[in-house]
């Protein structure tokens, strides 16, 4: 009788735990938790003083919208670009706390949520399944930080509305973009169902959950699941690839079945389909809207960056995932920085790995040709969802870098910023990501006992960890792990302080062809080019920027002054010959030879944007002089070559 009675208990903790929600491994803080510093404040605030900063006013389809005005206009002014902005609009107001950036935030959220008719719908469109779902990301953002009571009752009455509607009109009746960005309001069900623990929520994230895209089988076995079918999604589109990583993670969380939960890594796997047929050493996908192939001058899109890093934020946190937290810091410092220009007034809508040019040049992409700009910095760069979804690219990145677990603090990324929790406050300092040092100072904390955790990066083969000058007890000094934790009564004061050894790896990609990472950094050569301004877009009213002189919005071309038709040279151990690392990581200096084989260092005929793509190397050896050329870090180029061919050097 015992035994039938404890087999019976066991019975029903495994029911209750099927019936259960599975919750992450760290949670997300809040928008504004985490602040930037330093070179990524700079980055923002001009993005703030920027395209964000005058967004309503360069775009009519924002500052006109229909989620704004209600004036009926339809098309685009009813679609997803208002939301999208206003998306990442909220989440750069929120992180740099950012008063006059707040009060346009507060606008966007007054006008949606009065937008809510009596049946729960809501927004410009009725049953505007795939437009809605980023503003409900957006509302929750803004919830989250802010305390607003409207949006979760919002949430509820909205969610009531589309449970009876899906009979007879499911996502797959709206768009395909609905199926295959379904991830995006399952997340938002399922924070509702954290907040109110009612059973309905999980029940109604489980219908969202079946309506989705199969995006844990596609990474996995490829293939082309209907891309033509709106009940399939669209699988082979770069953006709803990069979105779509997000769902099996969720789904997970309410199956658990095994397969969603290696999704993430089906997709990235070196030796998987994918990076072998679209993979690039960013660890993106080259797609010129759909999935192209492994091309050097083959192109990603600016929204797929955007999306990839919040898949990531929701991989890292549900699976205490190092890997992936590897990955948001590469795509983050490398692609998304050479896509948004420094003065925060340029985008570029397609970044190559091979882009010794940007001029407005037939590419044979998706979107390309006379003045649409998609290799040009500029506010106007390709199509219109890019310009408006980026937004929150930078400011997602910076929630990312801390998350809270088991009563305290993980540094999930590193990088200059101050991050402040009712437990403590950290301020993270350091050379990283040029170099391998990364300071973590206590400026308060709680008085009580909690652990600190910190990301070994799985490029780092030994990393040191000391706590006020003194190796840390549990590695030894010298730690293999991948998330240290350190728990102990932490004083104001007190100082962690990590050294990640940064070694340059060559990996090999298309035709043999050799990128050259150190850390979380790619290097490109630095070409010097002339920069011609063909377009300027100005705003009313602006007031000029004395110090530096910029009034308007900018397109421009960048032409090369330099050669960049070098081969590396590599010795007979795989390295590259001549290499000197200077500057605190802002210079490599290597051996390399001057050639044309192959009509390497020259541009296509017909596509005449793009590079001729590296030669299969290893290439035969000339007797050109050995020269030394600069590798500067990928992220801060707009001009590059980051795939070279390669010579033996011996």
């Amino acid at each position: 009788m015992k035994h039938i009675l404890v087999l019976f208990l066991l019975l029903l903790a495994g029911g209750l735990f099927a019936e259960s929600v599975r919750p992450a491994a760290m949670d997300v803080l809040q928008l504004g938790r985490v602040r930037p510093e330093g070179f990524l404040k700079e980055r923002m605030k001009r993005l703030a003083e920027g395209l964000t900063g005058h967004a309503e006013k360069l775009y009519d389809d924002i500052g006109k919208s229909d989620w704004l005005t209600n004036a009926g206009r339809g098309g685009e002014y009813a679609w997803e670009r208002g939301p999208y902005y206003a998306k990442g609009l909220v989440a750069l107001a929120l992180v740099l706390d950012d008063a006059a950036l707040k009060a346009k935030a507060t606008r966007w959220v007054d006008a949606i949520i009065s937008s809510q008719r009596e049946n729960g719908d809501f927004g410009p469109k009725n049953r505007n399944w795939w437009a809605n779902m980023i503003a409900l990301q957006m509302l929750r953002d803004w919830a989250e930080a802010t305390d607003d009571a409207r949006v979760a009752p919002f949430l509820e009455r909205y969610f009531r509305f589309q449970r009876g509607e899906f009979g007879a009109y499911p996502l797959s009746a709206e768009s395909r973009w609905a199926v295959a960005r379904a991830g995006d309001e399952l997340d938002v069900v399922l924070w509702l169902y954290g907040k109110t623990r009612k059973d309905e929520w999980r029940e109604f994230a489980k219908s969202i959950a079946k309506q989705s895209t199969d995006w844990a089988q596609y990474y996995r076995r490829g293939g082309n699941p209907g891309d033509g079918d709106r009940r399939n999604g669209f699988c082979s589109h770069i953006v709803n690839f990069m979105q779509g990583l997000k769902t099996p993670v969720l789904q997970w969380r309410l199956d658990g079945d095994d397969l969603k939960r290696k999704a993430y890594h089906s997709a990235f796997s070196t030796d998987g389909w994918l990076m072998k047929c679209y993979g690039r050493p960013d660890f993106m996908l080259n797609g010129s809207e759909q999935l192209s192939d492994r091309s050097a001058s083959e192109g990603t899109e600016l929204c797929a960056v955007a999306e990839r890093i919040v898949s990531c934020q929701t991989q890292i946190a549900a699976f205490e995932d190092v890997k992936a937290a590897d990955d948001l810091e590469i795509v983050t410092y490398n692609t998304l920085m050479s896509m948004v220009t420094p003065d925060g007034r340029g985008i570029t809508y397609y970044c190559l790995m091979n882009q010794p040019a940007c001029i407005d040049q037939p590419l044979n992409f998706a979107n390309n040709g006379e003045d649409v700009g998609s290799i040009c910095p500029g506010p106007h760069s390709g199509f219109g969802c890019c310009r408006s979804n980026f937004h929150m690219a930078w400011p997602k990145f910076v929630q990312s870098m801390w998350m809270a677990r088991d009563g305290g603090l993980a540094a999930v990324a590193y990088g200059p910023c101050t991050v402040a929790t009712p437990t403590a406050t950290v301020e993270e300092s350091g050379s990283y990501p040029f170099g391998g040092d990364v300071r973590l100072e206590i400026r308060a904390t709680n008085g009580r006992e909690w652990p600190l955790f910190v990301r070994v990066p799985t490029w780092c083969d030994a990393a040191t960890v000391k706590v006020n000058g003194e190796d840390c007890d549990m590695c030894g000094g010298t730690c293999p792990l991948r998330f240290l934790r350190i728990s102990r009564v932490w004083e104001v004061g007190d100082v962690v302080t990590l050294a990640f050894p940064q070694k340059t790896r060559l990996s090999h990609w298309g035709r043999g062809a050799v990128s050259v990472r150190r850390g979380a950094l790619l290097y490109a050569l630095k070409i010097t080019g002339k920069e011609s301004e063909v377009k300027r877009y100005k705003v009313p009213h602006e007031e000029r920027r004395v110090e530096d002189g910029i009034c308007g919005f900018p397109r421009r071309e960048i032409r090369p002054v330099s050669s960049w038709g070098y081969a590396l040279l590599l010795t007979k151990d795989g390295r590259l010959a001549g290499e000197e690392v200077c500057e605190a990581g802002l210079e490599m200096r290597v051996g390399a030879i001057r050639t044309d084989f192959g009509g390497w260092g020259h541009m296509r005929k017909v596509t005449a944007g793009r590079a001729i793509d590296p030669p299969p190397s290893p290439l035969p050896r000339e007797d050109g002089e050995v020269e030394t050329i600069s590798l500067v870090p990928f992220g801060l180029t707009q001009i590059r070559i980051a795939l070279f061919p390669w010579v033996n050097a011996n």
